[in-house]
């Protein structure tokens, strides 16, 4: 008699379908990483790679196997193999058994000036973003969601530049030229704010991950705590391959919102 064969689970269909299309051009520091692919789909061991864990535990999670999988990692999973909503969705109910949580709104969205608003978003020839004193985004333009798509999940500057994967494999020189200086700048924050919640959370997750943490304890830390827009500096782009790119980048205050900073990028 024929065994029956065993249905694989949702979890594994959704994953390794979305795998398999997964278009790694849209992937910023791809092609650097592994070399130029002609066709879509990522392996097993490049997925793992990308979201920062062992290809051992990516596997389980593809599997369908139970574990105590996080929420950073099931969300680098949902970046790096581009999960739909309705995809990711499932996924995080099977693997955690319940729904995601929304990101975190600053409750300076509110209050962000329409004129300003209306700046960044109607800004079609300059990527730029405003974020608050935690780094959380307010707004963003399309042209900065195409540099970084990661902004389209709500996620906070500093926690995504100095903790998720992704950050290593775009940001060139990610060290030296992006990390020590924005814990510099986080670091001054954490003293001019000692008693905001929002922010002690940003800095416990930043200090969360080993790597951050040796960092922020560096006694090499720049003085300089803003970005400096006479200091280029270089990282990867989507759809450009392993082509470097040097920018610079331009920090603004608002004159009517002190507290929040308009962010913009030209090329070097």
């Amino acid at each position: 008699m024929k065994r029956a064969a065993v249905e694989a689970p949702i979890i594994s269909r959704i994953l390794r379908q979305a795998r398999a299309r997964r278009d790694t051009s849209d992937i910023p520091g791809f092609t650097a990483a592994f070399g130029s692919r002609s066709a879509p789909g990522l392996t097993q061991e490049e997925a793992a790679k990308l979201a920062g864990v062992s290809r051992r535990w990516y596997s389980a999670l593809e599997s369908g196997r139970r574990g105590a999988y996080s929420d950073h990692f099931l969300q680098a999973v949902r970046r790096t193999l581009g999960l739909s909503r309705e995809e990711w969705q499932i996924v995080y109910r099977l693997a955690r058994g319940h729904d995601p949580a929304e990101a975190p709104a600053s409750p300076l969205t509110v209050l962000l000036p329409d004129a300003i608003r209306e700046l960044v978003e109607r800004s079609d020839n300059c990527p730029a973003y405003i974020s608050d004193h935690r780094w959380d985004v307010l707004v963003h333009n399309a042209r900065m969601g195409e540099i970084f798509p990661w902004m389209g999940y709500g996620l906070n500057v500093m926690e995504w530049a100095l903790t998720w994967p992704e950050a290593r494999t775009q940001l060139i020189g990610w060290e030296q030229e992006w990390a020590l200086p924005m814990i510099a700048q986080l670091r001054l924050h954490a003293e001019q704010y000692p008693d905001d919640g929002r922010l002690r959370e940003v800095i416990g997750t930043v200090r969360a991950d080993p790597t951050a943490r040796r960092l922020w304890d560096s006694p090499d830390l720049p003085s300089v705590t803003h970005p400096s827009s006479d200091r280029p500096r270089r990282l990867y782009l989507p759809q450009q391959g392993g082509r470097e790119f040097n920018v610079r980048l331009v920090a603004l205050i608002p004159m009517d919102f002190p507290s929040c900073r308009l962010m913009s990028i030209f090329p070097a």
